[in-house]
């Protein structure tokens, strides 16, 4: 969501159109709508996009975690996380902006803060108990997203207009429904009851993700 007093005034400038024509053709120094009209461009900045369907979320990253599990078939019905950080089956794998944190009403980078937060302490957890992995409890994971998803019922998000928040049943796998500030009080610690901790056998690794970043 974009909080601002001069993004619709933006358009009302003289020196300001707002084109949505699909563009035909690029030259040297203009582009071309499928209306036909040539415009003149110092600048084209191109927008991507994201992809955020559950069904190749992370898909250039295979993950495999404990035996039985890998991430791409354990999402393939919708991703899940236990506080978008922490997924059952892959031990010692934490993400950021993980399932249900993304928001439609205030700063990404909070939550990010929040969940940095919360892994050092999984870190300190380990070094605590001396353990080598810890793994959240599937029964936490489970009442964690049952939570989020009633919560998700009859609002913005979820109700009404279809949206890219939703996968194709109408799940809602995306938005946190509630306050950034109630998600920082439930990251600040960890809550060891809700996971498993153990140490590694000789020749077994914890979560292990394939890939590389650009």
């Amino acid at each position: 969501m974009l909080i601002s007093n001069e993004w619709y005034p933006m358009f009302r400038r003289p020196n300001v159109e707002l084109v949505t024509a699909d563009i035909r053709e690029i030259r040297e120094r203009s582009i071309v709508t499928a209306d036909g009209v040539e415009r003149p461009v110092d600048c084209i900045i191109l927008g991507t996009g994201f992809v955020v369907d559950p069904r190749i979320y992370m898909q250039g990253f295979p993950v495999t975690g404990m035996p039985g599990h890998e991430l791409a078939r354990d999402w393939q019905a919708g991703a899940e996380a236990y506080y978008g950080i922490s997924v059952t089956g892959y031990p010692n794998l934490h993400q950021l902006v993980g399932p249900n944190t993304a928001l439609g009403h205030n700063s990404i980078i909070f939550m990010i803060e929040a969940q940095v937060r919360y892994v050092m302490d999984c870190l300190r957890s380990l070094r605590e108990r001396g353990a080598d992995y810890l793994d959240v409890q599937p029964a936490a994971q489970a009442q964690f997203n049952a939570r989020i998803q009633h919560a998700l019922q009859d609002t913005v998000w979820s109700s009404g207009c279809r949206s890219w928040y939703q996968q194709a049943d109408g799940r809602n796998f995306t938005i946190w429904p509630y306050s950034t500030w109630r998600y920082w009080l439930e990251t600040r610690r960890v809550d060891a009851a809700q996971y498993r901790f153990g140490r590694a056998q000789k020749g077994t690794a914890a979560s292990h993700v394939q890939g590389h970043v650009d």
